[in-house]
């Protein structure tokens, strides 16, 4: 046994990953109760789920997903019913609240017969039960050894079973209606999958250690789909994350996809049987693979003042469209200085032109990079030529700034001439 916080996890047999045709394992993480255009915008992203937005330019996505059931398919009885069906193909005519056991085949069977290893993760005691977890509601799956749903289950238990040496070929986790965007708000359930998926300071190049993107089952290797979904609405949000494998930015037009397409597509992927009529006719979503290559990077900047003067701060503001973000942004302001950041200042100290250059790169798996110059003016100081090379013409000093430097012997006829 090995034992993962409080609770005790058997160990998984030692066999091989299962080799599908589009990825070797899968990580769900299963959401609530979203309309589609809410968290994904029209399929870029939307202004209240930045970190999901962050994450489509990396992945693809589904704007006319339906969590109803597609194309005369029907999905009754959700939440309950949507989570049946994705697992089982069919909503079982069960509906919220239903108690063990259904008495159907499941994913988990048909994996189980194959040789495949899966584990399922109920967050803090799984207080939504069945409802949000089906598999505590089928009859040959519900006293599992794979199910983890005591009071202490926790993303931390379910990112220890992703490091392991022989993480599961399938791996499921619900977490709570206050996490999961059911309870709480989109931006804070936007916020709870940040910290699970790549940590509070890491980035999607960059997730940080202890998070779920972080862990052996997404490193070089390893070719694992994480599948973020939505039960109900119509449409709902979904995505799909797999570098390499998966579209980049993709966002497809097809309106023909529901929770039987998603089971089809598993089924497909490692030619298992299909478990009923609705997942054998549903189209298994191959689309999203391939390779797709981000839009163009290009880059400007804005240069605040337009007219700088010497020995003031001056302020550059960098603009990225196309690529993948986050974006890397870099200086070279023409003397020598260089700074980061999308947003900076810098003071020049010479009355002269200097070229600034920008450089902007993106975080594609293939990065991209993209540079913008111009010709910065500096002009000096009103009252004076700047950078300490004169003084001006005001005040009582008759000559200062008339003239540029002479030589002694004109300086003498100069005075001459003065004093007749």
């Amino acid at each position: 046994m090995l034992i993962i916080g409080m609770i005790a996890v058997p160990a998984l047999p030692q066999v091989h990953a299962a080799s599908g045709t589009y990825f070797d394992s899968i990580v769900v993480v299963a959401m609530e109760n979203q309309n589609y255009a809410d968290v994904m915008g029209t399929g870029t992203g939307s202004a209240n789920a930045p970190f999901i937005g962050s994450l489509l330019t990396a992945s693809a996505t589904i704007p006319l997903y339906h969590g109803y059931g597609a194309v005369g398919r029907s999905i009754n009885g959700c939440s309950a019913g949507c989570y049946t069906a994705l697992i089982s193909g069919s909503d079982q005519g069960i509906s919220d609240g239903y108690s063990c056991c259904i008495n159907a085949p499941t994913l988990m069977d048909t994996m189980a017969s194959a040789g495949m290893t899966w584990q399922a993760y109920c967050e803090s005691g799984c207080p939504r039960g069945n409802d949000h977890f089906p598999f505590t509601g089928f009859n040959s799956i519900h006293n599992s050894p794979n199910i983890f749903a005591s009071g202490s289950v926790s993303t931390a238990n379910f990112v220890a079973a992703a490091n392991s040496a022989s993480p599961p070929v399938f791996l499921w986790f619900t977490p709570t209606d206050s996490h999961n965007m059911h309870d709480n708000s989109i931006q804070t359930g936007d916020s709870y999958l940040r910290n699970f998926l790549v940590g509070s300071s890491g980035s999607l190049r960059s997730p940080a250690g202890g998070s779920l993107l972080a862990s052996n089952l997404f490193q070089s290797g390893h070719r694992t789909l994480l599948l973020l979904w939505w039960d109900e609405y119509d449409p709902a949000p979904i995505l799909f994350y797999e570098p390499g494998i998966v579209k980049q930015a993709y966002v497809s037009s097809s309106d023909v996809y529901d929770e039987f397409s998603i089971l089809h597509l598993l089924e497909n992927n490692w030619a298992l049987p299909t478990l009923t009529a609705n997942d054998a006719a549903a189209a298994p979503m191959t689309e999203i693979f391939g390779t797709s290559a981000p839009p163009g990077l290009t880059t400007s900047f804005i240069v605040s003042p337009s007219s700088p003067v010497v020995n003031s701060p001056v302020t550059f503001t960098a603009t990225a469209v196309g690529g993948m973000g986050p974006y890397t942004v870099s200086w070279n302001f023409g003397d020598g200085g260089t700074a980061t950041g999308a947003a900076v200042t810098h003071t020049f100290t010479g009355v002269q032109s200097y070229t600034v250059t920008e450089t902007v790169q993106d975080s594609s798996t293939l990065a991209q990079t993209a540079t913008s110059s111009q010709t910065v003016n500096v002009k000096a100081a009103s009252g004076g030529s700047g950078g300490g090379s004169g003084g001006g013409s005001g005040g009582d000093c008759l000559l200062c700034g008339t003239f540029s430097v002479l030589s002694t012997s004109m300086w003498l006829v100069v005075l001459g001439g003065l004093l007749g």
